[in-house]
């Protein structure tokens, strides 16, 4: 009877596909238990929490009425046609386990062929309660998609899924009503999605299911949220209305022979700026500190400036500059703005004005390759050949800055907790001296915890020195800077009780793709042996994806020595990052960074100027093997001391002040400006 349903499940693969994807209760995108060939949305996160009772644990014997298990959940479409996803599970007393799945859909598509995905679920490690690795096919007639699939479970206990055939059917009964049924191999379910309508939220997406397992008569239910990362810039993302209008590049140098389309043209208003001191008027009052304006060569306006006003993207600050000039009244041809950072030098880029003026008002391909064609970047600009029309103004120095954000340390899934975590107010105060120069110091103030920070408990033993409020960092750091080289020597203290040096050294290629990072230190406290660290890292940039890939080699804080590798992707401003360690021991682990503060800052005054941190980081791992072939979960090797001014971070904009990133988001500075210019 099984296999007469799977095979007239087959049957249904030769039509064509709309309908809804979907997490499942195991974590990846799919029915019930079983998966379909669908992924998660690139730049979608979704999180999922479900109550059901896996049948994997029936192998135990522990299919009581007593028994429950909770689920918790998150997914990422990381790439394109490419899913990661995390899996907590909590069956009190008797598994905690926390597990990752990965899932790629073949990027083929044909009206008569059914879509296929590959995936494989726990990945990784010594000891696997959910092993499994599959190849699914689905295809959809109408409201229908039927998906059928082959799978290999890795582990031993009686009760499999997935080891040989499973398929299951679903129904789009309404846009907000889903219905299902599946056979996992092991078991039969059946179940009831509820999606609230699009109409009601639109930041993001909400659904409950309601599931009856009718082999084991339970019932259980989940919540299901996903959320779109990207920013709202990307609507105009020149790329994406290429792709829509098919226009060849080549043809776009061809300037007098292009036609416009039918894109309408929104009326933007010419600012009444007459002069250059208008112009440094207009940006002191917005906010823009050490501002001098002038004009060289023949028709050429020069702008320099420190951002200290936009916190989430440098690139905000470029293209407010650009298209406050771009749209006034000012004589000029062209621009150079450069962008400083404690007085240094970072960014500087040049084009001509009535490019960008056409793209501000209308953002068409033609005007958007008009002004990436005219643009130039370079890191040094020569500003001994400016005749500067105003002396510099709103200096940004002896300006205290105060900087606020969580501390966080927290454990996932091990043997001690589900979650344990302690929590702290961190407040950094930083003041820029001189050319490169800071001062800061760090405080960090605990103010909540779980029972296993408690004094005596386990994790107050291991982490006694962060229990109690501390100065954590101090000093003074000194950056240098020629062309694509940077240099920052820090002095003072770190973690609470070790005075050092740390050094770290960077150079990229002249676009950006990439980037060499060295750094080294030495750090001593007293009547203790000195802590020496040295890690080499590449980092690779490909700017269509906004992808990062960085490879790194050292010796860390506790003596430990290996290699790291990073995936790191940017949707907006939010990154995603995902780490191998092999660090002595092995480890897999996510991270997510993202701005804790607003993307327009309030005005520094005298007194000083209050912010939250502009890439706050949240991680968790777990280890994948131990050297004595285990897989408990322990504190992560590979330890750095950082501070708050990390050449890529801080000077380099999260590492994307470079020509290959601007160049791929020219649409982010006109919407900025658009966003920003009646301020």
């Amino acid at each position: 009877m099984r296999l007469s349903i799977i095979f007239l499940l087959f049957f249904t693969l030769l039509f064509a596909d709309n309908l809804d994807t979907h997490l499942s209760f195991q974590g990846y995108t799919g029915l019930i238990n079983t998966p379909n060939a669908q992924v998660i949305k690139e730049g979608n996160a979704v999180l999922h929490f479900n109550n059901q009772f896996d049948n994997h644990l029936r192998g135990y014997d522990y299919d009581k009425t007593y028994n429950s298990e909770e689920n918790y959940i998150v997914g990422i479409g990381f790439l394109p046609s490419f899913e990661i996803s995390g899996r907590l599970v909590e069956s009190k007393g008797f598994l905690r386990d926390l597990s990752a799945n990965i899932k790629y859909k073949i990027p083929f598509y044909h009206k008569y062929l059914p879509n296929i995905a590959i995936g494989v679920q726990d990945l990784g490690g010594s000891w696997s309660f959910y092993d499994n690795k599959y190849i699914v096919a689905d295809k959809s007639i109408g409201r229908f998609r039927a998906s059928l699939g082959y799978g290999k479970a890795g582990d031993f206990y009686k009760y499999k899924r997935m080891d040989g055939l499973f398929g299951g059917v679903e129904a789009k009964a309404f846009d907000w009503l889903y219905i299902m049924a599946e056979h996992d191999g092991k078991e039969n379910h059946a179940g009831i999605r509820f999606n609230l309508p699009n109409s009601w939220i639109n930041s993001f997406n909400l659904d409950a299911t309601v599931v009856q397992n009718l082999t084991e008569a339970d019932t259980s239910f989940a919540i299901n949220v996903s959320i779109p990362l990207w920013d709202k810039s990307r609507k105009d993302n020149p790329l994406v209305i290429e792709t829509k209008h098919n226009l060849d590049k080549n043809q776009v140098n061809k300037i007098d022979n292009i036609t416009y389309n039918s894109t309408p043209i929104k009326k933007i208003d010419i600012e009444k700026l007459n002069s250059t001191f208008d112009l440094q008027k207009k940006l002191v009052n917005f906010g823009f500190e050490d501002v001098r304006v002038g004009s060289y060569g023949d028709g050429v306006i020069y702008v320099e400036c420190e951002n200290t006003i936009f916190d989430h993207n440098d690139l905000d600050a470029l293209g407010y500059i650009i298209g406050s000039i771009a749209n006034s009244n000012l004589k000029y041809n062209y621009y150079t703005v450069t962008l400083l950072k404690n007085s240094l030098q970072i960014i500087s880029l040049s084009g001509t004005i009535i490019p960008y003026r056409d793209y501000i008002k209308n953002p068409t391909v033609e005007n958007f390759y008009r002004v990436k064609n005219s643009l130039t970047i370079s890191k040094k600009f020569d500003t001994t050949k400016v005749k500067f029309n105003t002396k510099k103004s709103n200096s940004s120095r002896f300006i205290p800055r105060f900087e606020f954000s969580p501390g966080l340390i927290t454990t996932v899934g091990t043997e001690i907790g589900v979650l344990d975590y302690l929590v702290s107010l961190r407040s950094n105060l930083y003041m820029n001296l001189n050319d490169g120069l800071i001062a800061s110091a760090m405080y960090e103030m605990p103010f909540a915890n779980s029972d296993d920070f408690d004094k005596g408990e386990i994790y107050y033993m291991m982490y006694r020195d962060k229990v109690d409020s501390r100065l954590v960092n101090a000093g003074v750091h000194q950056t240098f800077h020629y062309e694509n080289i940077y240099n920052t020597t820090t002095l003072g203290l770190f973690e609470t009780d070790y005075y050092g040096i740390l050094n770290q050294t960077y150079v990229s290629s002249p676009q950006g793709v990439h980037a060499f990072n060295l750094k080294f230190g030495s750090f001593n406290k007293e009547d203790e042996d000195n802590h020496n660290i040295y890690v080499g890292s590449y980092r690779y940039f490909y700017e269509p994806l906004e992808l990062f890939t960085t490879i790194s080699y050292g010796e860390y804080w506790y003596e430990d020595s290996g290699i790291t590798l990073e995936f790191k992707r940017f949707f907006g401003d939010t990154a995603i990052s995902f780490e191998y360690k092999n660090i002595n021991n092995q480890y897999i682990g996510a991270k997510v960074s993202f701005p804790l503060t607003t993307r327009k800052l309030a005005k520094a005054s005298k007194l000083g100027q209050i912010k939250g941190k502009k890439d706050f980081n949240y991680g968790i791992q777990t280890t994948i093997r131990l050297d004595d072939g285990t897989n408990r979960l322990i504190p992560s090797g590979g330890q750095i001391p950082k501070s708050d001014f990390e050449i890529d971070s801080y000077y380099l904009n999260r590492d994307r002040l470079n020509s290959s990133y601007i160049l791929g988001h020219i649409h982010r500075m006109r919407e900025a400006y658009l966003s920003y210019r009646r301020y």
